[in-house]
């Protein structure tokens, strides 16, 4: 892989040999089939779109000042490929991703959930796709939250992409299996092949989950 994984300047060169070397071998695995090709479901960005952005945009969230300083939660890999109708891959792609921390809080003023803030969570992510249209982020899985008293979101990561070549892409990533999916208002309102592209199933690599969503542009 080329750079899929280039983190921040901060990391340990151990570490990030070690995640390189994890992601990589993860990817040369089978991935489950998907609708190849077919545009990607776009979805609202929400408002919880930060404010400020970190000084360091890299696309390792787990930590923000110090690696020893680690956010709370699950640490989640996430991998994919970004392609176009054509099924070609998309190069330098630029793709962020922001999300809630473990908690359910987002980093948003606007974010009235009482949830405690995890002041080593970076909250927001970005990455740039290798030759092969490839990315990655460490990251860890959010918690849900609550909209109003009957509605309470699943957890889920935001993700946007730009390309020169293609039309921008706003879109959310969910988790498998979650029982909140089925009642989420943002969810149902795709069809049973849409909720499939959005949807990842982790799988525990070397005691880490590692989950492959790939994003399918339109071409201007």
């Amino acid at each position: 892989m080329e750079n899929v994984f280039k983190l921040s300047r901060r990391l340990f060169v151990k570490s990030a040999f070690a995640l390189a070397t994890l992601v990589a071998a993860e990817m040369m695995k089978p991935v489950p089939a998907r609708a190849a090709c077919i545009p990607t479901p776009r979805e609202t960005a929400g408002p919880f779109y930060p404010l400020k952005l970190p000084l360091d945009k890299d696309n390792d969230l787990t930590f923000v000042n110090r690696p020893s300083q680690k956010a709370l939660g699950e640490v989640i890999l996430i991998q994919g490929r970004v392609r176009d109708e054509s099924c070609q891959p998309v190069a330098g792609a630029s793709v962020e991703i922001w999300q809630a921390c473990t908690t359910g809080k987002y980093n948003h003023p606007g974010d009235n959930n009482s949830a405690a803030l995890d002041p080593h969570f970076q909250y927001w992510g970005k990455a740039t796709t290798n030759a092969k249209g490839e990315y990655g982020f460490k990251t860890v899985k959010p918690g849900s939250y609550p909209v109003h008293w009957f509605w309470t979101r699943p957890p889920h990561i935001h993700f946007t992409v730009r390309s020169r070549s293609h039309l921008p892409l706003t879109t959310q990533m969910y988790f498998f299996g979650d029982p909140l999916n089925a009642k989420d208002r943002l969810f149902r309102k795709h069809s049973p092949t849409e909720q499939a592209q959005c949807t990842v199933l982790f799988r525990t690599v070397d005691h880490l989950p590692v989950g492959q969503f790939d994003l399918t542009l339109r071409k201007t």
